[in-house]
């Protein structure tokens, strides 16, 4: 059980993140038909990146990269010119240019980011450490404000653990507290209370946590697929308070949105969501030495647990 207590009681410090990039970018708006005008902005990449809510597209732009904007779809060009791009889009002559777009209202009109509806979500995911290898899911309820595992979800990741079996046990992050409702068949049903985020993250302050992330992690241009999607996520790096590399991988959080100023919505291990510059990104790896959390898949869900004949213990 020595082993099942480290594991549950594991949390990574957030002690890094990209700095702010001051790089103007070339923006392409395009209508099909009609080809492309070039947007001249003061804009950073940063600023875009939170106007459009899409960090992982504007984050691993390179300074021959062109955002092409068609109402509602955001991509990344490499390869081709403004003047060829024009073209495809079925422009003639030499591109226009536009001085005084806002980009906000052209979104709003458009629609583009009214999807931020905050679903319950449920979260799969696996552990691979030096001593410990398992998988299983959770929910985020933004509603409720709080993170559930399940019982069928302990059993399936604490699976050939001493004693796992013996009991039902359902678990909660809420209000910076773990929580647990365990019901033994000697024992009965028992609520137990634990604070997490001791000498780690200081939950609760979500300022001086955002400054940390922002401060120390630099994404390092990595990307990968993200989950099942033709998106991608993109690679963090910096070190934990011990000294000892650790990463992350932010990917798109799409219908998830962080309210301003809410920097985690954390569920367990530290999968979830967090906000950055108010642009919310889905949380879907922690590694570092012989430890990899990553998340499998996020899809929508619901759960219901009754907490009737539960005694409290401890706090």
């Amino acid at each position: 059980m020595k082993n099942l207590i480290l594991i549950f009681t594991l949390f990574v410090s957030f002690t890094s993140c990209s700095q702010v990039q001051k790089e103007k970018l070339t923006i392409a708006l395009c209508e099909n038909g009609e080809g492309c005008k070039e947007v001249i902005t003061q804009h950073s990449k940063s600023e875009i990146a939170q106007v459009l809510k899409r960090p992982e597209l504007v984050s691993a732009f390179t300074e021959n990269t062109i955002l092409i904007i068609e109402k509602c779809d955001f991509k990344s060009e490499d390869k081709l010119t403004l003047q060829q791009i024009h073209s495809q889009y079925g422009g003639s002559g030499t591109p226009g240019k536009i001085t005084d777009l806002d980009l906000e209202k052209y979104l709003a009109e458009n629609t583009c980011l009214s999807n931020c509806v905050n679903p319950t979500k449920k979260i799969s995911f696996t552990i691979l450490s030096s001593d410990f290898s398992g998988s299983g899911y959770f929910f985020i309820s933004w509603d409720k404000q709080e993170a559930y595992m399940p019982n069928a979800a302990y059993q399936q990741l604490y699976a050939g653990e001493e004693g796992v079996a013996e009991m039902s046990i359902d678990a909660f992050f809420k209000d910076y507290q773990y929580i647990t409702y365990i019901n033994h068949p000697e024992s009965g049903k028992i609520k137990s209370n634990m604070p997490i985020g001791t000498n780690v993250v200081n939950f609760g302050n979500d300022e001086e946590n955002e400054a940390r992330f922002k401060r120390d992690f630099k994404a390092t241009g990595n990307k990968r697929p993200h989950l099942n999607t033709a998106d991608s996520e993109f690679e963090y790096k910096g070190k934990d308070d011990e000294g000892a590399e650790l990463v992350f991988w932010l990917g798109p959080a799409y219908d998830v949105c962080l309210p301003q100023g809410k920097f985690d919505a954390l569920g367990f291990f530290n999968l979830g969501y967090i906000a950055i510059d108010n642009t919310t990104y889905s949380v879907t790896e922690i590694s570092g030495p012989g430890l990899v959390i990553r998340t499998t898949s996020i899809e929508n869900g619901s759960y219901n647990f009754n907490t009737d004949g539960y005694k409290s213990i401890g706090r």
